[in-house]
C-alpha cells in the first residue's frame, strides 16, 4: 500500500506542474553564479515586459490596408454607439448569456480541473481499496492515508478563508481601477466639449448674432485639433488604434481629410516619439485660441478659463498611459494567482475524506468561482483589451468616446451658429 500511497502522490505532483499557471514571473533574470555569490540584478534589469505591445515599426511592416482602412473607420464618424455591453436585468436572460463572459473562458480550466481530480480520486482509492474504480461513497476512515487527509482538510479550511478574503479584495481593487479608468476617458471627452462650449458661446458675431467669418475659422479649427488630438491620444494607448500612428496610416488620414498633409509634414518634423505627437495638436490648440484672443476674435476675459482646461485635459490624457503601465504590480498579482491555484489543486485531497469521488463535482463548481473570479479581476484590469484576454468581457470600446467627442467639437458650434437677438448685443 505505501508504494501505491507513493505512486499516487508522484502522479499528482507531476500534473499539478503540468497545470500550474503563471507561477513564475515571466521575462525575470535568472541568479548565476558569480565568483561563488549570486549575480545581483537592479531592478530596472528585471523589468521586462512580457506582453509588449507592438511597436510602431513593426506595424509598419505588418499591417495591412484594410486594417489602416477599418481603424480608422471607428474614429472618423460623428456617431456615438454602445461603450460596453449592456445588460438585462432578468435573471433568465443572464443565465442564457455565455459567449464573452468568465463563464465560457473558465469552463476549460474547470473540465481540466475536474480531470486531475479524478485521476487523483482513483489514486487514492487504488491506495486503500486496491481498485482504480471511483467509490461514491465515504471512504474508510480507518485508512492511514484517509486520516492523513482529514488533518489535511483542516489546513486547506485555513487556506479557503485566506483566499476568500484577499480574492473579494483583489476584484474589488480591479473593479476600482476599471471604474477610475473608465471616468478618466469621459473626463477627457468632457474637457473638450466645455473648450468647443466657451469657444462657441463667446467668439465675436456680426450685428444679426451669426459666428463672423474669422470666427468660425477659429472654431474650424480649433475643432480639428482636438479630434486629432484625440485619436492618436487612444492610438498612443490602445492596441486597436496603434496602427494610425504608422507612417502609413498618417498618409492615410490626410487622404481621408482627418487632418491635412501640411499638418503631417510637421508631426514628422517634430522631434517626439510617435506615441507622443498628438501633444502637438494640444499645443496648436492653444496657441490658435490665444492668437484669437490677441486679435479679439475671442474676449481676453476667457484666457485663464480656456488654459485650465487645456491643462487639465492634458493632465487626464497623460494619465491614461500612466494606468495602463501600473495598473497592478507582478508581486501582487502573482501572490494572488499562485494562493488561487494552490487552493484549488489542494481541494480534491482536502475534500475526499468527507466527499468521496463526489469531490469531484465540488472541483469543477469551485473552479468555475474562484478561478472565474480571478478571470474576471484580470479583465478589469485591462480596461482597453491590449491583452485580448477573456475575448475582451469587460471591454471598453474607446472607438465610442472618440466619435462622441468628435460630435461634441461641431455640437456646439452648430448649436451656437445663430442666436435670438434679445441674447445678442
Amino acid at each position: 500500500m505505501r508504494s501505491d500511497l507513493f505512486s499516487v502522490v508522484a502522479i499528482a505532483i507531476i500534473v499539478s506542474n503540468c497545470a500550474a499557471k503563471s507561477v513564475i514571473p515571466v521575462g525575470a533574470a535568472p541568479l548565476t553564479p558569480n565568483n561563488g555569490r549570486k549575480k545581483t540584478y537592479k531592478p530596472w534589469e528585471r523589468s521586462v515586459d512580457p506582453d509588449p505591445t507592438p511597436s510602431v515599426e513593426e506595424l509598419e511592416l505588418t499591417a495591412s490596408d484594410q486594417d489602416i482602412d477599418d481603424a480608422i473607420d471607428h474614429v472618423v464618424a460623428y456617431h456615438g454607439g454602445i461603450i460596453i455591453r449592456r445588460f438585462r436585468p432578468e435573471r433568465s436572460w443572464l443565465w442564457r448569456r455565455f459567449r464573452g463572459t468568465v463563464w465560457s473562458h473558465s469552463l476549460d480550466d474547470a473540465l481540466f480541473n475536474m480531470a486531475l481530480s479524478c485521476l487523483i480520486c482513483c489514486g487514492i482509492n487504488k491506495a486503500t481499496e486496491g481498485s482504480w474504480a471511483l467509490n461514491m461513497a465515504a471512504p474508510d476512515p480507518s485508512y492511514t492515508i484517509i486520516a492523513r487527509l482529514k488533518s489535511f482538510n483542516q489546513v486547506w479550511r485555513l487556506l479557503m478563508g485566506l483566499t476568500n478574503f484577499l480574492l473579494t479584495f483583489f476584484v474589488g481593487q480591479a473593479y476600482s481601477f476599471w471604474r477610475e479608468f473608465y471616468k478618466v476617458g469621459r473626463s477627457i471627452q468632457g474637457k473638450i466639449n466645455d473648450i468647443s462650449l466657451l469657444l462657441a458661446t463667446n467668439v465675436a458675431r456680426n450685428k444679426d448674432g451669426t459666428y463672423t467669418k474669422e470666427s468660425r475659422s477659429v472654431l474650424n479649427d480649433v475643432g480639428g485639433y482636438l479630434r486629432a488630438f484625440h485619436i492618436l491620444m487612444w492610438a498612443s494607448n490602445a492596441r486597436r488604434f496603434r496602427v494610425l500612428l504608422t507612417d502609413r496610416g498618417m498618409k492615410r488620414l490626410a487622404e481621408r481629410n482627418v487632418i491635412t498633409y501640411e499638418q503631417k509634414e510637421l508631426l514628422d518634423r517634430a522631434n517626439l516619439p510617435l506615441t507622443q505627437k498628438h501633444s502637438v495638436y494640444l499645443e496648436w490648440a492653444m496657441v490658435r485660441c490665444r492668437n484669437a484672443i490677441k486679435e479679439g476674435t475671442l474676449g481676453s476675459a476667457l484666457e485663464k478659463t480656456i488654459a485650465d482646461k487645456f491643462c487639465t485635459l492634458r493632465g487626464d490624457s497623460g494619465s491614461v498611459g500612466g494606468m495602463c503601465e501600473a495598473r497592478m504590480p507582478l508581486a501582487y498579482a502573482h501572490f494572488v494567482q499562485v494562493l488561487v491555484d494552490t487552493f484549488l489543486l489542494c481541494a480534491p485531497f482536502a475534500q475526499y475524506p468527507e466527499m468521496g469521488a463526489f469531490s469531484i463535482l465540488s472541483m469543477g463548481f469551485l473552479t468555475v468561482f474562484f478561478s472565474g473570479l480571478l478571470d474576471l479581476a484580470k479583465v478589469f484590469l485591462d480596461p482597453l483589451d491590449n491583452e485580448d484576454y477573456c475575448q475582451g468581457s469587460v471591454y471598453l470600446d474607446v472607438g465610442v468616446l472618440i466619435r462622441e467627442s468628435n460630435a461634441g467639437t461641431i455640437r456646439w458650434m452648430n448649436g451656437a451658429e445663430s442666436i435670438p437677438t434679445s441674447s445678442f448685443s
